[in-house]
C-alpha cells in the first residue's frame, strides 16, 4: 500500500501574507479566477477557501517578471558641435 503524498495547503491569511498583500485583495483574485482555490466552507453563505501549493506556484509563476531588458533610448546621438568662440 502505497502513502499518498502530502500537499500543501494555504488558508486566506497566509496566501495574503506570502504575496503581501489583503485577505481582500485574494479574494479578489480568487473572484475574478487569477488564483484557483477551493470552497470547503459552507457554500456561499460561509465560504472557507483553500489555496493549494501548486496552484499558488503557478500563480506566482505567471506573475512573476524577468529580467529587465535594456530599451535602446530614443534619443538621437549628439553630433559633434564646432566651436566657434574657442
Amino acid at each position: 500500500m502505497s502513502a499518498i503524498p502530502a500537499v500543501r495547503r494555504f488558508l486566506l491569511p497566509e496566501v495574503a501574507e506570502r504575496l503581501r498583500t489583503s485577505t481582500r485583495q485574494v479574494l479578489r483574485m480568487i473572484s475574478t479566477g487569477d488564483l484557483r482555490a477551493i470552497n470547503c466552507g459552507l457554500g456561499k453563505k460561509r465560504p472557507r477557501w483553500v489555496i493549494d501549493q501548486s496552484d499558488l506556484e503557478e500563480f506566482e509563476r505567471r506573475r512573476s517578471t524577468g529580467p529587465a531588458t535594456k530599451v535602446p533610448s530614443k534619443r538621437r546621438a549628439r553630433e559633434a558641435v564646432p566651436n566657434y568662440f574657442g
